[in-house]
């Protein structure tokens, strides 16, 4: 048998007008014309079975009756097309071919019997002892005579492998005799045969094959490998929740992981086995391992090794993906199946048959690239593996980046981690399509060096990111985790990205509230599935994990879930009752929310926070002086506020009634005059209420300090209390004026603060010397509620006196006979105070005033 392509007609010769036609010059256009057409089925669209020629076994009652082939499409890599065929018209002229047709759905084969390939003697079926492979011929019943027996004597079936086999050779007709030639001429005999073999003969088959062999082939190359999973979650049930862990428990976690893997030895194992096959050299392993085991030096960085692993098998998978469409040949080795084309196993329980013919096709129907991406991605592979980098990623000397990326899809698509080392080569590794598009320099990653400097590159957050769905947030691991937690909400908040950040401490907080933060324990045992996955999707949460070692906080693992769970998910709010206060001012209530806010000032010093049974109060009194009138703030929860506050210190104010004016006869009014003793005392406001009856009247001092009311048809039987409050920048005094009327009131003018310790009047007229005393307890408990001073008035003639008493010191008190010669001392609160007592002698006008009494109130514990 000659394989039509052995040799290739390269021209022909056309013919001219009335010319004699030698045969070899007929044949030599044919031959052109058919070599032509076989190299443009071979060469432009591929060899092997295109589709169909599928075998079922049929039985009855149990018995093997029929094996059927349906309908199918195989090219030879000698250019034969081959397809079932039956007879539709036999010839009736003698030596002319039978007419066949392919309109045919499947065909029945149910007899069988030993094949004899002595016709032909195909090379590819020899046994390599110049015999012939086991072979037979399946025909259907039509075609069946004596010399076959039906198909249920076929034993062995697990051991039997069908063929189609294009019996091809030349006969001769007719010797041509006389001049009658036109009968004459060589027969091209071209039979189908649908043939059975033994694994045996398929393994020869396949010798001479080298076209099959394919990657596809190799066991169980199309299983993808995947690494364990690291859930955090594990850790809490073996260990239990209240044993604390730390990160040699984490690092233990992923290390055995890896090295349970082989560091990723059936990886390794496949890439290699498939390089093998497309002439590619090996991967070394053992110098990766060695790069891993450093990972798992420092006490952070062991989750990149898991990472760069992981990256390995997501390569893998890419690989494995596109496997399938990788069968393609640009020169297909014409010699490896010229006339036969193999259709698997009889009996198969696998879906990619090793002796089942694929269909290598044509690089130009290639639209996928798929061996060039094969290919590529091995070279990435190898890359990855050289490239892998630890040193600056691990030591905490890293800048932290968040780089937007891609959830799922092939790591082709996704921004380049931190930890590869990017060269020229390894850019051009990473993604075929971009290569191929000579837009290498388009990808993102950490490192943008080598990238585009096109803005969109090298600052993508900057930019439309609606098909990113993950961020990539990198070296922050083996920083102090307050650095790292900042430099990550600043760049979240900066950028608007979708996600929230958590901060979990391997050590046990105590009492803790602050909503960012918590113990890793408790967080993981809330939230299980919590992975490291070297970032964070949209709407998911972000945590860090640190470790106390010593004063140092550092970061030494991340993970994260994938939504958004318990910080805040609105601002917090803070309130007070007023943005002002007096110091003496009891504390004031803080409205927070969430309700389990924790409340802190923007101020190392004593700023007034009190917790007070889960209640955050200011209180002024613990306010650092440093701080008085100066704005406040505060924060909930780390977070900034609006809340405010300014502390103003108290000052006592001291208001004196100076002069009475009691009816005289025919009038009803009596007038009071009262004087402020403050240089300040314009910036006050006053709050009177003369009637005791809580209508307040606002007014403001008169020249010198001075107010003036007059009352109209006073009963001096029922005085009222005045009362006037005095407010300056938040702070309150309350001061009363009781027991001022006289019962026996004089119609002249009384005049107190305006006299002198001297005597009132000048001249030669001698008046009484009069004097003025206090007597009284000079300490006093709180527990004793209140306490009295008595009033001494001595003159050298007879008089009547009237008696005027000033607190000139101390804290605000209830004051009871101010007008009297005893005065009563309530609502007692600590401190010094100072009282002055004026007598005035009413029948010659002269007054003296005492010595400052001072009077020291304390309280029960002291």
């Amino acid at each position: 048998m000659n394989n039509q392509l052995s040799n290739i007609s390269t021209q022909y010769r056309k013919f001219s007008k009335g010319q004699y036609i030698e045969y070899t010059q007929f044949n030599e256009f044919l031959d052109f014309f058919e070599d032509q057409d076989r190299l443009s089925r071979v060469m432009l669209q591929g060899v092997g079975i295109v589709c169909g020629f599928k075998p079922d076994l049929m039985y009855t009652s149990g018995q093997l009756s029929g094996i059927q082939l349906s309908q199918g499409i195989a090219l030879t890599t000698d250019g034969d097309l081959l397809t079932l065929n039956t007879t539709s018209e036999v010839s009736k002229d003698l030596y002319v071919s039978d007419l066949k047709t392919i309109k045919i759905d499947s065909k029945k084969y149910t007899h069988f019997k030993a094949y004899d390939n002595f016709k032909v003697k195909y090379p590819a079926f020899n046994d390599g002892t110049n015999g012939q492979i086991e072979l037979w011929e399946l025909v259907t019943a039509q075609e069946a005579n004596t010399d076959f027996q039906t198909v249920n004597n076929l034993s062995d079936l697990e051991d039997k492998y069908l063929l189609l086999y294009l019996e091809s050779y030349e006969k001769e007709v007719k010797p041509c005799r006389g001049v009658d030639c036109d009968n004459h001429g060589v027969q091209q005999i071209r039979n189908l045969k649908v043939l059975v073999t033994t694994a045996k003969g398929i393994n020869i088959l396949l010798r001479g094959d080298n076209m099959q062999p394919h990657p596809l082939f190799i066991e169980n190359v199309m299983g993808e490998v995947k690494l364990e999973r690291a859930i955090a979650e594990r850790l809490i049930l073996e260990k239990g929740i209240d044993t604390q862990l730390y990160s040699s428990n984490l690092k233990e976690m992923y290390t055995t992981i890896i090295r349970k893997s082989g560091y990723g030895e059936a990886i390794f194992k496949k890439i290699n086995s498939i390089s093998e096959i497309l002439g590619i050299p090996a991967v070394d392993q053992e110098v990766f391992k060695n790069a891993i085991e450093e990972c798992f030096v420092p006490n952070a960085g062991y989750q990149y090794a898991y990472d760069v692993i992981k990256d390995l098998a997501d390569t893998c998978s890419e690989i494995i993906k596109i496997l399938p469409k990788s069968f393609t040949k640009c020169l297909p080795d014409l010699l490896s199946f010229p006339k036969h084309i193999m259709l698997g196993k009889l009996i198969s329980d696998v879906q990619l048959d090793p002796s089942r013919h694929r269909f290598y096709n044509s690089p130009v129907l290639d639209d996928e690239k798929a061996l060039q991406r094969v290919k590529a991605l091995i070279d990435r592979f190898k890359l990855q593996v050289q490239h892998f980098r630890y040193t600056e990623t691990f030591e905490g000397g890293a800048q932290i980046k968040i780089t937007p990326s891609k959830k799922g899809g092939p790591l082709s698509k996704k921004a380049i981690p931190f930890y590869y080392q990017i060269t020229e080569e390894f850019l051009k590794a990473w993604d075929f399509d971009k290569t191929y598009n000579r837009s290498s320099g388009y990808n993102l990653a950490y490192d943008a060096s080598l990238l585009s400097s096109d803005k969109h590159i090298q600052n993508p957050m900057d930019f439309n990111i609606d098909d990113n769905s993950f961020f990539n947030i990198e070296g922050h691991q083996g920083m102090p985790y307050q650095d790292a937690f900042e430099q990550i909400k600043k760049i979240r908040d900066e950028k608007q990205l979708g996600f929230d950040i958590m901060v979990l401490s391997l050590a046990e907080l105590i009492d803790n509230k602050d909503m960012f933060k918590a113990y890793f324990n408790e967080y993981v045992d809330k939230h299980p599935g919590l992975e490291h996955q070297r970032g964070v999707g949209k709407k998911g949460t972000f945590a860090i994990v640190y470790e106390i070692n010593g004063r140092d906080l550092r970061v030494v693992a991340d993970f994260s879930i994938p939504y958004i769970c318990c910080t805040p998910k609105v601002d917090v709010k803070l309130t007070l009752p007023t943005s002002v206060i007096c110091t003496n001012a009891s504390h004031i209530p803080f409205t927070v929310f969430p309700m389990n806010g924790v409340v802190k000032a923007n101020t190392d010093l004593d700023a007034g926070v009190e917790l007070i049974d889960r209640q955050y109060f200011f209180n002024p009194a613990l306010v650092d002086p440093e701080l008085y009138d100066e704005e406040i703030t505060f924060t909930v929860n780390g977070k900034p506020t609006n809340c405010s506050i300014r502390v103003t210190k108290q000052k006592d104010v001291k208001i004196d009634i100076v002069d009475i004016v009691y009816p005289t006869d025919g009038s009803a009014a009596t007038t009071v005059y009262f004087k402020v003793q403050e240089a300040d005392r314009n910036d006050y406001t006053y709050s009177w209420d003369f009637w005791g009856n809580g209508d307040l009247v606002n007014l403001k001092p008169e020249g010198e300090g001075r107010f003036t009311y007059t009352f109209r048809d006073l009963n001096p039987k029922i005085i009222p209390t005045i009362k006037v409050s005095v407010s300056k920048n938040g702070c309150t005094q309350n001061i009363e004026f009781s027991d001022w009327y006289l019962d026996e009131g004089p119609s002249t003018v009384i005049t107190g603060v305006y006299f002198t310790d001297s005597n009132c009047c000048e001249g030669t007229v001698s008046v009484p010397v009069i004097t003025a005393g206090v007597k009284g307890p000079d300490r006093v408990n709180t527990s004793e509620k209140l306490f009295k001073l008595e009033g001494e008035g001595t003159s050298s003639g007879t008089s009547k006196f009237i008696y005027s008493w000033a607190k000139i010191k101390g804290p605000a008190v209830k004051l009871t006979g101010t007008n009297k010669s005893t005065l009563e001392v309530t609502n007692l609160m600590a401190g010094e105070y100072v009282f002055e007592l004026t007598v005035l002698d009413v029948s010659s006008g002269e007054f003296a005033k005492s010595k400052e009494f001072v009077v020291t109130v304390y309280s029960e514990d002291k």
